[in-house]
């Protein structure tokens, strides 16, 4: 089906282009020689500028030739010249006939009343009829003559020679474009139905308005989603966006949901390099192997969580902000069989906080036979635990934790029952978690401040296995 865009739709596509495109500054052209300050200046300058006489050498000003005058008003007029005009009453001989101008083939009276007779055999339309069939039942139809048949809008016309009537083809309809086509022709969605149409497809697909979403998206293609400072909503329980086994990379913007915000799962990955994330729930998290969630910047605002991985995932910190209000900043799951998890941190800051009673902030919460690997960076809890280890393999090279007193310290961390304090880091083998065999902590470098101890060490094992190499720890 053919289709052109109408007024509306010219309307909203410019409205479309006035958002993304910086309208061209007056003066200023495409390229590199602009109008300069200096040369605008120079030209106000010149002031009666005046033509030289124009001669035989040099281009001037307009000199008066034969046959014309100029008065005192600068009024040209023509002068007659009785050697070169023509009066009319002197001219001779005009041809009267079409010969005598030198047309010989002009067509004859006969030759117009055969034209008029073919035209006469021309299409001509008579009316219409419901079905084809009725076509038959019409009585001496001409030459030409022509029936619009209403129940498949095409055109038939009689042919006399043939004695048969010829389809001469249906009504081509034309419709205006959708607001949702032009959405899917410009990449930029302003619903729904084209946000999950163009993520689909995969590729760079931009945000032309606030939308809500009703249902989570599944990104199989790989999708570079530009928030262009909308904001992105969904109220579903579970996470809005999923990439799954594709990359989803997110930029500019904000997302703000009531439960949580986008997983990799099936090897998929997810990157946010800028925007602003709140979640009612868990902001972001790497599930199953191959499955990566990357923090490159932007901030995230979480309640329980801001990022997780579980079951082999894996979590990369490299900028940005981090903070719950009621738990972890970075997590893992102390579940049997969910461990196996990955946390590089090369800088950001992460913040953990707290607000139901009887429990404490964290952090960083390591629950499993995971790796945590500090490079760089800043962990802050406030009214809790910097870093809580209960199994897995700890090492940090670099960067500062810091616990902060407040109203629950000590208090309970995830489902275990033991009360912590706010120490920087704690190694807590006696938890007796899935994960605990052969776990370690390796301290390189780094600044580490304690409410009650600088680095805690909790555990059954008759030599704990604990190494530091270096760094500033500082009880207050």
């Amino acid at each position: 089906m053919n289709k052109y865009i109408d007024s509306e739709g010219v309307k909203y596509l410019w409205d479309k282009a006035s958002t993304i495109y910086q309208k061209q500054e007056a003066g200023k052209g495409l390229s590199e020689e602009n109008y300069t300050p200096e040369e605008k200046e120079k030209l106000a300058q010149l002031e009666n500028y005046e033509l030289p006489a124009a001669s035989s050498d040099e281009l001037g000003g307009i000199k008066i030739g034969s046959g014309l005058t100029v008065d005192e008003n600068g009024v040209v007029s023509t002068v007659y010249n009785p050697e070169m005009d023509v009066e009319w009453d002197d001219i001779k001989d005009v041809p009267t006939t079409l010969a005598g101008y030198g047309i010989t083939d002009a067509a004859t009276k006969s030759e117009l009343e055969e034209v008029k007779t073919a035209v006469s055999k021309v299409y001509k339309y008579k009316g219409k009829v419901q079905t084809v069939a009725d076509l038959d039942n019409i009585q001496n139809p001409e030459h030409g003559d022509i029936y619009d048949v209403q129940e498949d809008g095409t055109n038939y016309a009689w042919n006399a020679d043939e004695s048969r009537w010829d389809n001469l083809g249906s009504i081509i309809k034309i419709e205006a474009l959708s607001n949702y086509e032009l959405d899917i022709i410009t990449g930029s969605a302003t619903s729904e139905a084209a946000l999950i149409e163009l993520m689909s497809k995969g590729g760079e697909v931009q945000l032309g308005s606030n939308l809500t979403l009703t249902s989570p998206i599944s990104i199989t293609q790989d999708t570079v989603l530009d928030l262009n400072s909308f904001q992105l909503s969904g109220n579903m329980p579970g996470y809005i966006l999923i990439a799954n086994g594709a990359k989803l990379t997110l930029n500019n913007g904000k997302i703000n949901v009531q439960q949580r915000v986008a997983q990799a799962q099936n090897g998929g990955t997810v990157i946010v390099k800028s925007g602003e994330y709140q979640s009612g729930d868990v902001a972001f998290s790497a599930l199953g192997e191959g499955s990566k969630v990357t923090i490159d910047g932007g901030s995230i605002s979480a309640v329980e969580g801001g990022v997780g991985a579980f079951d082999k995932g894996v979590a990369e910190i490299n900028g940005g902000q981090i903070s719950c209000s009621d738990n972890f900043a970075v997590f893992t799951n102390g579940t049997e069989g969910r461990g196996g998890n990955t946390i590089i941190m090369n800088g950001g800051t992460l913040t953990g906080n707290i607000v139901f009673d009887g429990y404490e902030a964290c952090g960083v919460y390591i629950a499993n036979n995971d790796t945590f690997v500090m490079n760089d960076g800043e962990i802050i809890a406030n009214g809790g635990c910097g870093l809580l280890m209960r199994g897995g393999n700890v090492t940090i090279n670099h960067g500062s934790i810091t616990a902060n007193v407040g109203p629950n310290v000590p208090g309970c961390v995830g489902d275990n029952i033991t009360k912590m304090n706010a120490s920087a880091v704690i190694y807590h083998e006696s938890a007796n978690y899935p994960g605990k065999t052969g776990m370690s902590l390796t301290i390189n470098g780094g600044t580490f401040t304690g409410v009650d101890q600088a680095v805690e060490i909790l555990s059954n094992e008759e030599t704990p296995n604990v190494t530091i190499n270096g760094g500033e720890f500082i009880p207050r």
